[in-house]
């Protein structure tokens, strides 16, 4: 009858439901190694946030000489220039807009996500992907996060990157340059930018171009570095122990496409320091000034927080 076959097909759904569920949380556990331990958490039962996270109203935009992404100074290298900023961080902002202005270029700013307990509410199913053991208080057991700080970082590039991927999906090649606002760009960071572009002709995807940590001297020529996975800390091998490579995402230019390969793989990861995790991601002809061509540096501690 018809209640039977209703139960029938309730019953077959609930089954479907499991294993989808088993085959995500074994995708995350398969991308795990030994170093890299994930204690994952349920499903929360709380409002996700729709996809994408940041509403329009809340992006910040340059009304430099009423400048706009196309006619700026920079056009002809990248389409714009994002920095996430949180809210509140005046000092910052104008730091990075002074900058900016003067530059020429085209730019927004991008609300940094606070890192808080209520992200298990407002970004719920970001965490169904799996967290680090090392962000929590026990690092064995789980239990309680404490890692505030850099889930806030992941998920700030993370949400930009999905807004940069929807807002440019009919064009894959075009170049975005993010920035933190911690960066203090050279005097004459555009000019060096298109030099190391040059160099490296038209191959490339992904480019860090203010980052910190250490560079395999066998993958770099003159001007740049070829990175390469692991990131670290390293724990074995020649390259032992706890160095890091190509750290840091002070200011980095990538293509739509390569972020949409970032994107696609993060998906599949447990949620870490999401700079180490973009270099295990091994999304192809991802690059890095070498040191001592870099476009400027990281001023975290002048700045002070705010």
């Amino acid at each position: 009858n018809r209640q039977t076959w209703g139960v029938l097909l309730l019953l077959l759904v609930l089954l479907l439901l499991a294993v989808s569920r088993r085959q995500v949380v074994s995708a995350a556990r398969q991308d795990a190694t030994d170093s890299d331990r994930v204690i994952l958490r349920p499903a929360s039962p709380l409002r996700p946030i729709p996809m994408g996270g940041m509403q329009p109203s809340s992006i910040g935009s340059s009304d430099c000489a009423g400048r706009d992404a196309t006619n700026h100074s920079a056009s002809d290298v990248f389409e714009l220039a994002f920095f996430i900023n949180a809210d509140g961080s005046l000092r910052r902002q104008k730091f990075m807009e002074d900058q900016l202005c003067s530059s020429g270029v085209a730019f927004e700013r991008w609300p940094a996500i606070h890192g808080s307990p209520s992200l298990l509410q407002t970004h719920a199913r970001y965490f169904e992907r799996g967290v680090h053991a090392h962000l929590y208080l026990n690092h064995t057991r789980g239990g309680t996060l404490s890692g505030w700080g850099t889930l806030g970082t992941y998920l700030s590039h993370l949400v930009l990157i999905e807004h940069i991927v929807r807002r440019w999906r009919h064009n894959d090649s075009a170049a975005i340059l993010i920035l933190q606002d911690d960066t203090r760009l050279a005097p004459d960071w555009l000019p060096r930018l298109r030099a190391a572009l040059a160099h490296t002709g038209p191959g490339w995807e992904r480019f860090l171009l203010v980052w910190w940590g250490l560079a395999r001297e066998a993958d770099c020529d003159d001007h740049a570095c070829v990175v390469r996975p692991p990131s670290g800390p390293t724990e074995s091998g020649p390259d032992c122990c706890g160095k890091r490579y190509y750290h840091g995402l002070q200011a980095w230019l990538v293509r739509v496409r390569s972020l949409r390969c970032l994107r696609r793989r993060l998906q599949r990861r447990p949620i870490k320091n999401i700079d180490a995790l973009m270099v295990n991601c091994g999304c192809p002809h991802t690059y890095a000034l070498r040191p001592e061509r870099k476009i400027g540096e990281h001023l975290d501690r002048q700045l002070g927080s705010e």
